[in-house]
């Protein structure tokens, strides 16, 4: 048994990536409305193209993906990391490269691919500041009297 409570990491890292998550949608809706004046459009990319099945899709991706990178990170980063700062400087780092790796980039252009990255980073901002550190997840002894 480990000094960490795994249990307890992986649903705070699932929670905070969903709460983050729906940021992340957040954010990516004002930028499409900004960019296209189609505030789902970042929403129905993800989900791989337009109308109300994508976009239904693209909500469910956004909500899985999100717990899990929330979990991933909780689980690699947070076990480890004693000091706040690091972690805000490690989530949005995180987000970013998951981002690039699980993201598509569109054929919308810069403008629009710019949202979607500027959304990853508010992503892992929530990230970096939710997530428990080592400290709040060490188990503690318990005393039987």
């Amino acid at each position: 048994m480990t000094e960490i409570n795994g249990l307890r990491l992986a649903y705070r890292g699932l929670v905070t990536g969903l709460a983050a998550g729906w940021v992340w949608a957040a954010t990516a809706m004002v930028g499409g409305l900004l960019v296209s004046w189609r505030p789902l459009l970042p929403l129905e990319l993800l989900g791989g193209g337009r109308g109300h099945t994508e976009l239904a899709l693209g909500i469910a991706i956004a909500q899985l993906a999100s717990g899990g990178v929330g979990m991933t990170f909780a689980y690699f980063f947070a076990r480890y990391f004693t000091v706040r700062a690091t972690l805000a400087i490690a989530g949005p780092c995180f987000a970013v490269l998951a981002w690039l790796v699980l993201g598509r980039l569109t054929e919308h252009g810069a403008t629009t691919n710019l949202v979607l990255l500027a959304a990853a980073l508010l992503y892992g901002v929530m990230l970096g500041a939710a997530v428990p550190t080592r400290g709040d997840l060490l188990r503690r002894p318990i005393l039987v009297p």
